[in-house]
């Protein structure tokens, strides 16, 4: 009995030694995936960054080139009166500018810059210090020295929420 008794122990420390290396295993898995799904979760920041910027740079851009109906085009020459007494201007469009230069070409343009705010950036091919976004949109007819809202690139500096429901991925639960 004393015998079956040992060798039992013998058999159960095994089997705990066993069951311990697995636990180790688990966790060091988990860690790594715990650093798959936050680097998966920064790069779907960043998409969706670059996504959002692409999305009002496009449109910025087709409004921009789309032709507007003024009347009769008539040439600079023959316009009454000088430049300073128009009424109306158009926006310059001004994203991806740094912000001294989107200031300059607004001032240019008979306009002025407005409030600047900044938003946090994770996008590839963006400066930080550029203008990302601008109130009125470029190509938009406004009175001459109205204001132009400005929001520039800043690195970021917040976390991304990465709890289960935030995004929505392969490694997601359903």
């Amino acid at each position: 009995m004393k015998a079956q008794l040992e060798q039992r122990l013998v058999e159960l420390r095994a089997e705990y030694e066993s069951g311990q290396k697995i636990l180790k295993d688990i966790e060091i898995k988990l860690v790594e995936l715990e650093n798959r799904k936050k680097n998966l979760n920064e790069t779907l920041l960043r998409i969706s960054g670059a996504v959002e910027l692409l999305e009002e740079v496009l449109g910025e851009e087709s409004k921009s080139s789309t032709p507007k109906v003024l009347g009769p085009e008539v040439p600079e020459t023959e316009t009454p009166g000088s430049e300073s007494e128009k009424k109306e201007v158009e926006v310059p469009l001004v994203i991806r500018f740094p912000l001294e230069q989107a200031v300059k070409k607004l001032e240019e343009a008979g306009l002025r810059a407005g409030n600047i705010g900044e938003k946090s950036l994770f996008v590839a091919g963006v400066r930080f210090g550029d203008v990302i976004q601008q109130e009125p949109k470029g190509g938009m007819l406004v009175e001459r020295g109205s204001s132009v809202d400005l929001i520039v690139g800043k690195k970021g500096n917040f976390k991304p929420d990465l709890s289960q429901n935030a995004l929505l991925c392969p490694y997601s639960r359903h």
